[in-house]
């Protein structure tokens, strides 16, 4: 499985979370993509900070979702545009567990057979 190549980032870096709890004034304030990771390095979500910023974008996404098992965040700052098409390529490539559409059941059309019940009588008393 080979990952897309997007332009180089302009800058790039790994935090991890303690204890629950990121530490948001460590995040740069400019348009990236950041992938969080579990602590056996799987990628468990894709996301990108537009123009609002990584800080924000991260700050959004966390207090808002609960994602079990997300131990580190992976960021590279990068343009709004590159950053928007190299996080829709990775999503295609990784399909990560808490994006939409990849998680536990993958799709939506899948229905589980009906069952068929059988009407029970009951016996009569002797």
């Amino acid at each position: 499985m080979s990952m897309p190549q997007h332009t180089s980032p302009l800058a790039s870096g790994i935090v991890g979370i303690e204890e629950g709890a990121l530490d948001f004034d460590r995040m740069p304030e400019e348009p990236a993509i950041y992938r969080l990771r579990s602590s056996g390095q799987r990628i468990m979500y894709v996301g990108h900070a537009g123009d609002e910023g990584l800080r924000e974008a991260l700050t959004t996404l966390l207090t808002g979702q609960s994602m079990t098992g997300v131990r580190f965040v992976e960021y590279e700052v990068m343009t709004a545009d590159a950053a928007q098409a190299a996080a829709e390529a990775e999503i295609d490539v990784l399909k990560p567990l808490y994006n939409t559409g990849f998680g536990r059941f993958r799709n939506s059309d899948v229905r589980l057979p009906k069952q068929a019940r059988r009407i029970r009588t009951a016996m009569d008393n002797p």
